[in-house]
Order: C-alpha cells, then sequence, then structure tokens
C-alpha cells in the first residue's frame, strides 16, 4: 500500500520576544480523500516492517528540510529522530539526515535533531550526537522527566535543549505535587547548561507554568496548530505579550501576599525569641499562643547543633520531642546563609519551601538568633498550596528584625 506522508509544522516561540523562532517537523498522512492526519502512530506501527517505517520517516524528514529554504530567515526546524533507528545504521560516520540537508543544500546550524527516546545503547546514541553536533546541527531531548532514571544519559549527551511536556501533569504521573516537580525539572535542566522548551500548551495556565519552569521556548495548540505551513514569525506575538503581561501581575500579587506573610511571621518568631531570651523555664512557654502557622520549633546552638527539643505546635499545647536533641543542621543551606550575614543579628532568613515529612503539609523554615550563642528554628506552614505556580520559588523572603541589644 502506498502511503503519503509530508510534514506539518507546529511553531516554536521565544519567551523573551514573543516571536516564532523556529517550527517542529511533525509526521502527517494524506490519505485517500484528501484529508491530513497524524501519523507519529504510523511510524511507530509494528505491524509494518521496519525498513518501511524507516522510509516513510526519512521522506518526512527530507521534505521538512526541504521546506527550510523557504522559511523566515534566522529561523530553525526541529526533527525528531527515534534511537530505534540506530540499529539500522551502517556507521556513525554515515548520517543520512546530513545526506539529505547536503541534498537540500540546507544550513545544519538551522536543524535541532530532536531525540524522542534514550532508549538503546548509550554509547552508540553519544557517538551519533557527537557527529551530528561535528557538523553543526543543535541537538533536543523530548519528552525529558518520562525517563527519570535515564537522567545519567542526558548528562553525557549534553543537549542544547530539552524539551518539557504538559502530559506530565495531565496523565498524574506526580500526582498532587506536579507543579513543584515538572519546576524542579525545570530547574534541573537549566542547570545542565540546557534551554528549556516547554510543548503541549494548549491553555493559558500551561503556558504559565512553563513560565515559571523558567522556559526559554515554548510550543502548543495555544498559540497555532501543526499546519502544513510555517506560520509568520510575528502572528503570536500579541498573544504572548499579553500573556506575559498577566503573568507578571500574578507574581506581583504572589510576591505581595508572601511579603504580607513574612511580616504576619516576623512579629510571632520575634515575640517568642523576646520570651526564650527572657525566659529560664519551659514552662513559661504556656504564657505564649501561637498562631497556626508555627508548626514547631527548636533551638541550636551556632554549630548547628540542636541543643533543645522539638517544640510541636497542637491543640492540647505544646508538645515536646526530645529525639532531635543532638541532630547537627548546620549544613542545611539557610542556616550558613544566616551566619554568613554581615548583619547576623538582624537577619531573619527563610527555607525554599518544601513538603514537611511530619504534617505532609507545604512549608518553610525561618532561622533567627536568639542571642550570642542561640539560634532559634521554627517550622511555619506555607499555605500558598503546591499547585500555586510560584510556591516553588517565591517564599517568604529574608528580611530585616531588630538586633538583640
Amino acid at each position: 500500500m502506498n502511503r503519503t506522508v509530508l510534514p506539518f509544522f507546529q511553531p516554536i516561540i521565544e519567551t523573551a520576544t514573543g516571536r516564532v523562532v523556529g517550527y517542529e517537523a511533525q509526521p502527517f498522512e494524506r490519505t485517500s480523500t484528501g484529508s491530513t492526519q497524524p501519523a507519529e502512530s504510523l511510524l511507530h506501527d509494528q505491524d509494518l516492517p521496519p525498513e518501511e517505517r524507516l522510509n516513510l520517516d526519512r521522506e518526512v524528514r527530507l521534505q521538512a528540510l526541504q521546506a527550510l529554504a523557504s522559511m523566515p530567515e534566522n529561523t530553525f526546524i526541529a526533527i525528531n529522530i527515534s534511537p530505534q533507528w540506530l540499529q539500522l545504521m551502517e556507521s556513525p560516520e554515515h548520517v543520512v539526515t546530513l545526506d539529505l540537508l547536503k541534498q537540500v543544500q540546507g544550513d545544519p546550524s538551522r536543524v535541532i535533531i530532536e531525540i524522542t527516546s534514550l532508549e538503546g545503547d548509550i554509547d552508540q546514541l553519544q557517538a551519533l550526537v557527537e557527529r551530528y553536533r561535528a557538523e553543526g546541527f543543535r541537538i533536543a531531548i523530548d519528552d525529558f522527566g518520562n525517563g527519570f532514571s535515564q537522567l545519567d544519559r542526558v548528562a553525557r549527551l549534553h543537549p542544547d535543549i530539552i524539551k518539557l511536556d504538559t502530559a506530565l501533569l495531565k496523565n498524574g504521573a506526580f500526582g498532587e505535587n506536579g507543579y513543584p516537580i515538572v519546576q524542579s525539572l525545570g530547574e534541573m535542566a537549566s542547570r545542565l547548561g540546557s534551554k528549556v522548551l516547554f510543548q503541549g500548551i494548549s491553555e493559558a495556565d500551561e503556558y504559565f507554568l512553563a513560565l515559571s519552569c523558567g522556559a526559554v521556548y515554548t510550543q502548543g495548540d495555544l498559540f497555532a496548530a501543526a499546519s502544513e505551513t510555517p506560520v509568520p514569525v510575528d502572528s503570536v506575538s500579541g498573544a504572548v505579550q499579553e500573556l506575559l503581561g498577566h503573568y507578571r501581575d500574578m507574581a506581583i500579587e504572589a510576591t505581595s501576599r508572601n511579603h504580607w506573610r513574612a511580616e504576619r511571621v516576623k512579629s510571632e518568631l520575634l515575640a517568642l525569641r523576646e520570651l526564650l531570651r527572657t525566659s529560664q523555664q519551659e514552662a513559661e512557654l504556656v504564657n505564649f499562643v501561637p498562631t497556626d502557622l508555627l508548626l514547631r520549633f527548636y533551638i541550636c546552638d551556632r554549630s548547628g547543633n540542636q541543643i533543645s527539643p522539638n517544640y510541636e505546635n497542637s491543640e492540647r499545647g505544646w508538645l515536646i520531642d526530645e529525639s532531635p536533641k543532638g541532630y547537627n543542621w548546620s549544613w542545611r543551606p539557610y542556616f550558613f546563609e544566616l551566619l554568613g550575614a554581615t548583619d547576623i543579628e538582624n537577619r531573619l532568613v527563610f527555607s525554599e519551601p518544601y513538603q514537611d515529612i511530619h504534617t505532609g503539609q507545604r512549608a518553610q523554615t525561618a532561622v533567627l538568633f536568639i542571642d550570642q550563642s542561640r539560634i532559634l528554628l521554627a517550622d511555619l506552614l506555607n499555605d500558598s498550596g503546591s499547585k500555586n505556580l510560584f510556591s516553588g520559588f517565591s517564599g517568604m523572603p529574608a528580611s530585616w528584625i531588630p538586633g538583640l541589644d
């Protein structure tokens, strides 16, 4: 059966400019009636011989590379290549995509090779990636996070772009903690030296999630579906600017709320500090009535050794847990951030938001000096919620407090 395949092009938008900077070539099939439909499943149909599927895949690639000449200047094209074809390669020195590009006299610097899976022989895959890169191609890795156990492979390949997909949230793989986990994946990709491309965006909230992940590029039907003809580079600029403005307003509002929460917490912690400075017995703690924001507190010396029990806030008053005494917390970032400050006696430091292992609630730890030898650490409820876009990086900020004298 003769099949007609062709590439459709979905735009890739640069966050900073709102302009289309590239297009992903996606395989489509033209049916006998003249209509078109996605052909991704066709290229993975195990009922078809591998050689036939490979030829169809190469036909899509060839047509995509031919279209590059008519695409807007300074744009790129992303071409999907599955490692399943590695077993059919004669040698890493013979790269078919490079042959196809030479055939159409294309510029490899305008082509991104998108690796769709990291399965198979990593040495063979790395050799292929290095061959592509030596010829001037850039490398992207698709669906980062779906193969989390393959992070070592990502590190070996050093991709220029790492793609995250909204499917990570839609399929419920990460449960109610999906937002902070996907945000962490975005941060991890950036730390690997790769630009983040967030794909599969169909709603404004998904675009805002992409921004909170540090997405340099975005892609999805929210802006434009894949089409046979590439869209103009300025076709979505207005929509992007409007969405960025809305995101900025939400971020400012969230930051203002966090500052308000920090001021509220600061008053409570200063009152607790004063009680701890002046009281000599634990019994006097009954005079301090905490708010629901305070989960627990404990005291360390300047070396980070816990010298007090945990005082747990409960409906029955303070519950005392002696078991953590002697623990050392000096390795926590917020601890040495406090000790490294030039104004340590006037500094209130907060940790990044996290999930408290005892209560399962979102929390932050506050750290401040009680006196010259003791440090107060307080675990506080972060009620911004795990699905808050800004909970991962805009918790209660460090602030100034009155000194110890």
